[in-house]
Parts: structure tokens; sequence; C-alpha cells
């Protein structure tokens, strides 16, 4: 990692040109010339759910992502322009790990109550919902383990917005929250959380009709 030498912003210049054109040697020195940049920013995000080794990982492909789209013309130094994408690298898989090990909980011992009512409605949960694709409150009814993992397998299928939303508002691994408790949580409207609770609906809905 330390053995290849800085860039001087001359050879940065010649190097972004030849990336921009298809080049993968150029491409290779740019990244070659700032491993030590990942390490840096990998270090400060440790103890976050990821081991150092997955957080380099994750950060040189944000680095190799960043030397192919570089344009030194426009005047900013590849690391300060890499960084940005080194950190997002690294930020988006934290995001997923931290998505896996919530999902992941029934297996550590936790079950998430996917049958669980629904706050004051206890003819509602989130197994109800999938199984009826007229009304996002449709009545439930007793379901059996292999229905509770077909619907954790649409839960997966969300992004992270998504199941932050889905887990709230029906009360999957935490208590039910309303849909303004969850909005001034997250710091967005309530019809903007409607909208991604619908959203996600829809899509796990899509999950549930095509399990085999």
């Amino acid at each position: 990692m330390g053995s290849h030498a800085l860039l001087s912003e001359d050879q940065e210049r010649q190097l972004s040109a030849r990336a921009l054109r298809g080049d993968e040697r150029a491409v290779n020195r740019l990244v070659e010339a700032n491993l030590r940049l990942v390490a840096h920013v990998a270090r400060e995000y440790q103890r976050q759910g990821l081991a150092m080794d997955d957080l380099i990982s994750e950060g040189n492909m944000g680095l190799v992502k960043a030397a192919t789209k570089y344009d030194a013309t426009r005047g900013l130094r590849f690391a300060g322009y890499a960084v940005v994408y080194i950190r997002r690298a690294i930020e988006k898989a934290l995001q997923r790990e931290s998505s896996e090990k919530m999902l992941e909980s029934r297996a550590n011992g936790q079950k998430r109550s996917l049958d669980a009512p629904l706050g004051a409605k206890p003819n509602i949960s989130l197994l109800s919902v999938l199984a009826d694709g007229n009304s996002p409150l449709a009545d439930g009814r007793a379901y059996s383990t292999a229905l509770e993992e077909q619907a954790e397998r649409a839960l997966r299928s969300l992004n992270e917005r998504e199941t932050q939303v889905v887990m709230a508002y029906f009360g999957i691994g935490q208590e039910h929250l309303t849909m303004a408790e969850i909005a001034a949580d997250m710091g967005l409207k309530r019809e903007r959380v409607r909208q991604i609770r619908d959203r996600a609906v829809r899509r796990m809905r899509k999950v549930w009709r095509n399990r085999s």
C-alpha cells in the first residue's frame, strides 16, 4: 500500500485524460497512488459493523470508480475528488451490513413477529397486507412458518429507507410507530413516509406473488 509514490498535479492531468478515454493502465496508476487515502478514510469507520479489511475493500471500489470519472481539467486534485466516492462506498456497505443484521435478527433468536397485530388493529399485520393486494389494511389470519419466510424474503427486497419505514410502521422487531412518529424520527413529512410505505408494500407484494 505504501510502495507507490504520490502523483504530481501534472501526472494526474495526464492520467486523467487517458483514464477518461478508457485506458485501464491509467486508472490503475491513479488507484495505486492513492491506496493510502483509502486506508486513512477507512479508519474513521472502524467499529461501526465491518472489519478494517472489509472497509478498505469497499473503499477501494469507490476509489476505482472515482479514477474512471476523474476530470483533472476541472481543477480539483484527485484525492479531493476520490474521497467522496470512497466515503460513499464505505457508508453504503455499512448500511447494507446494518440492514442484513436487522433482517437476520430472527435467526439470532429475536423473532420479528411478521404476523403481529398493527397497533390497535388486531387483524392487521405485514403478512395480512402482503396476502391481500387490494388494501394496505386488510384482515389477517393465521400464517405458517413458510409464509413468514416468504414475507422475510419480500422484506429483503427493500432498500434501506423502505426497510426502516416498513419495520417501524408494522412493528417488526420494535414497537409499532405511527406515520407521524416515523416522519419525526426520519426528518420527513408524513405524506412522504406514506409514499415510501406504499411503494415498499407494492414491491413486497410483487416479490410475494412471484414466490415459488
